[in-house]
C-alpha cells in the first residue's frame, strides 16, 4: 500500500516528519512524494519512516491506465471486466497491476465497498492524502479542518477507522500476487480468494446476498444477519463464522 503526498500541503518534508505516527498508524508499505522544491529534510524523513519499515518514493509517475477502475460504472460486471484485463495486462508485462481510487461516487457507502474491493486486490494500491479520512477529491487535502484526525481517531464508525483496519488486515493477508473467481461472482456479486483462503466479496446489487462461511474482519457496512447487504464489501478469513 502506497500513500501519496503532496508535501507542499505540509509545508515540505519536515512537516510530513512530524506526521510519521499517523503514517505508521496507517499500516502502510511506502509513501510516495509528489514533486516538490527544497530538499531539506528528505534524508530524515527517510531515516525515520524506514524503521517502521516505510519506504519513500520520490517524484513517481507510475502507469495510471491500471484508471479504468475509477471510472467503471457500479456494477459487477465492469469491475469484473477491469479487474481481468488489467491482471492480464501486468503479468503480459511481467509487473504488478496498480489501482488507483482517489474517488468513485458521491455514495459514501459506494465509496467504502469500491475501496475495500480494491485494497483485496493483488498488486499496489495507491491512496491519496485524504482518502482515508474521506475527503473524495484530491484537492481537498490541502483544507483538511483542525481537529478532523481527531475527531475521527476516536469514532470506530469513521472512514479512518475502516481505512486502518482494512490496511491492517491486508498487511497480514497479502502473499502471491493471485486470485481465483469464486462460485457465486455473477451480475451481482464479486467473490474471488486469495492465497491462503481469505475471500472478498463485493454487492452491488439491491438485494442483500449470503456471505461465504468464515470470520468476517472487515466490512464496509453493517451485516444484516449473515447477509451482505446491498452496495457493499466484506472480506473473509478461514474459520468459524
Amino acid at each position: 500500500m502506497v500513500y501519496q503526498v503532496c508535501p507542499h500541503r505540509y509545508g515540505e518534508l519536515r512537516g510530513i516528519t512530524t506526521r510519521i505516527p499517523y503514517l505508521v498508524s496507517l499500516s502502510i508499505d511506502a509513501v510516495s512524494l509528489s514533486p516538490f522544491q527544497a530538499l531539506a529534510g528528505l534524508r530524515e524523513l527517510t531515516s525515520r519512516l524506514r524503521p517502521h519499515g516505510i519506504e519513500v518514493i520520490v517524484d513517481l509517475v507510475p502507469d495510471y491506465a491500471k484508471f479504468d477502475l475509477l471510472e467503471a460504472s457500479w456494477s459487477a460486471g465492469d469491475f469484473l471486466q477491469v479487474i481481468t484485463d488489467t491482471l492480464v495486462e501486468a503479468q503480459q508485462r511481467g509487473a504488478s497491476a496498480t489501482w488507483v481510487l482517489c474517488s468513485h461516487d458521491v455514495d459514501s457507502r459506494r465509496v467504502s465497498a469500491a475501496t475495500l474491493l480494491m485494497l483485496a486486490l493483488p498488486g499496489s494500491a495507491y491512496l491519496y492524502q485524504g482518502e482515508e479520512l474521506g475527503l473524495r477529491e484530491v484537492a481537498e487535502a490541502a483544507d483538511i479542518p483542525a481537529g478532523l484526525i481527531e475527531a475521527q481517531e476516536h469514532d470506530l464508525s469513521s472512514t479512518l477507522s475502516l481505512y486502518r483496519r482494512a490496511l491492517g488486515w491486508r498487511r497480514k493477508l497479502q502473499a502471491a500476487e493471485s486470485l481465483e473467481w469464486m462460485p457465486g461472482t455473477n451480475g451481482q456479486v464479486l467473490h474471488f480468494g486469495r492465497p491462503g483462503g481469505w475471500r472478498s466479496v463485493t454487492n452491488f446489487g439491491p438485494r442483500a446476498v449470503p456471505l461465504p462461511p468464515g470470520t468476517v474482519v472487515v466490512a464496509g457496512a453493517p451485516l444484516e444477519g449473515g447477509y451482505l447487504p446491498a452496495d457493499a464489501t466484506a472480506w473473509i478469513i478461514p474459520g468459524a463464522g
